[in-house]
C-alpha cells in the first residue's frame, strides 16, 4: 500500500510537471470579454474612420498629384495602455493601400540623413547620382487625432465610452479639411459571484 502511495505521488508529480500550455487563435470579431478597449473595437474603428476620409469628397488631387501627407501619432488620452504607434501604422497602411495619398515619415528622417551622408561622403557612390539633403517632398497635409475615455461605475456596472477623433489638415492654408469621431461603449456587469 506505501508503494502504491509512492508511487501515485511520483506519478501525479510528473504529470504535474508535464503539464502542457495550449494556445488557441481566437476570432478578430468575436463576443466582448470586458469593457475595457479591445483589438476587435480599434480594429473596426481604424476602417470606419479611414473609409470615411476616403469618401469625403473635397480631399483630391493637389495640383493634379496625390497630396503628400505626414500622419502624427495617435495620442492615448484613455486609462489603457494601448500601443497607438500600432494604431497609427494600420491608419497609415490602409490610408497608403487606397493609392490616394503619398507620405511622408518622419520617424525615420534621423535614417535618411545617415544615408544621404554615407552616400555624399564614403567615396563609394557616384557623387552625380547621389542623393543630397533638401531634395524629399514636404508634406502638404498631416492627419493627427486622439483616444479619449469617460469611466463611471453605478451598482456594479461598468460603464465605458471611448471617442476616437482623426483631422486632416492642410499645411499650406491651415485649414482642417476633414475630420471625423467614432464612439464605441462598452458595459460589464459585475458577476454576484465574484466570477
Amino acid at each position: 500500500m506505501k508503494n502504491m502511495t509512492i508511487f501515485c505521488a511520483a506519478m501525479a508529480a510528473m504529470l504535474c510537471g508535464c503539464a502542457t500550455t495550449t494556445a488557441r487563435e481566437t476570432q478578430l470579431d468575436r463576443k466582448a470579454m470586458t469593457a475595457a478597449l479591445e483589438p476587435q473595437d480599434v480594429r473596426r474603428t481604424v476602417e470606419k474612420m479611414v473609409d470615411s476620409m476616403l469618401q469625403d469628397e473635397y480631399i483630391t488631387t493637389i495640383n493634379g498629384e496625390r497630396p503628400v501627407l505626414d500622419i502624427s501619432g495617435i495620442k492615448n488620452r484613455s486609462s489603457m495602455h494601448i500601443d497607438m504607434a500600432s494604431i497609427t501604422d494600420s491608419i497609415r497602411a490602409k490610408l497608403l493601400r487606397s493609392r490616394r495619398f503619398r507620405f511622408m515619415d518622419r520617424t525615420t528622417a534621423a535614417d535618411d540623413l545617415e544615408f544621404m551622408n554615407d552616400q555624399a561622403l564614403n567615396g563609394l557612390t557616384d557623387q552625380t547620382k547621389a542623393i543630397q539633403a533638401g531634395q524629399q517632398l514636404a508634406a502638404q497635409m498631416y492627419l493627427y487625432g486622439s483616444l479619449t475615455e469617460m469611466r463611471q461605475q453605478v451598482n456594479g456596472v461598468t460603464d465605458r465610452y471611448y471617442k476616437f477623433t482623426l483631422t486632416l489638415k492642410d499645411l499650406r492654408t491651415g485649414e482642417l479639411v476633414w475630420s471625423d469621431e467614432q464612439e464605441i461603449r462598452k458595459q460589464q456587469e459585475k458577476s454576484t459571484f465574484g466570477l
